[in-house]
């Protein structure tokens, strides 16, 4: 319980730094501290199963807790693959044809990244506590 605490605390923090830096109009960075979040909030129900999650791939680490029996249920999946697409190009600049990573990132791509990370995280809540957690 204690080790799923740790991790979920750090996934409120990533999320945030997501919205404080979408309100600074960083949208990139909004959208990868969004993926961030939902990343931290799987591992940590991972580890409250006592799996240990390995990789940044969220649609995998969604999947492992389901193969460990603590599915976050069919609904997490386009979340979680929505969010893992901005663990990559929205930091690096050569993950574009052209520009700046920022350039390639908008209000909108912040706030969809926003609102997948709060669905995954609510999900976990979720799971959890039917597991017994708090």
């Amino acid at each position: 319980m204690d080790e799923f605490a740790r991790w979920r605390l750090a996934a409120d923090r990533a999320l945030q730094s997501a919205e404080l830096q979408r309100t600074g109009e960083l949208f990139n960075w909004a959208c990868f501290a969004a993926e961030q979040a939902a990343q931290l909030a799987v591992k940590g129900l991972l580890h409250g199963i006592g799996e240990g999650p390995w990789g940044h791939d969220l649609r995998g680490l969604v999947e492992s807790a389901a193969a460990a029996g603590a599915g976050l249920g069919e609904e997490s999946l386009d979340p979680a693959v929505r969010l893992t697409r901005h663990y990559i190009p929205s930091r690096y600049p050569d993950a574009h044809p052209a520009g700046d990573a920022g350039d390639n990132y908008r209000r909108s791509d912040a706030d969809a990244a926003i609102d997948d990370a709060r669905s995954l995280v609510k999900a976990v809540d979720v799971v959890w506590s039917s597991l017994g957690g708090q």
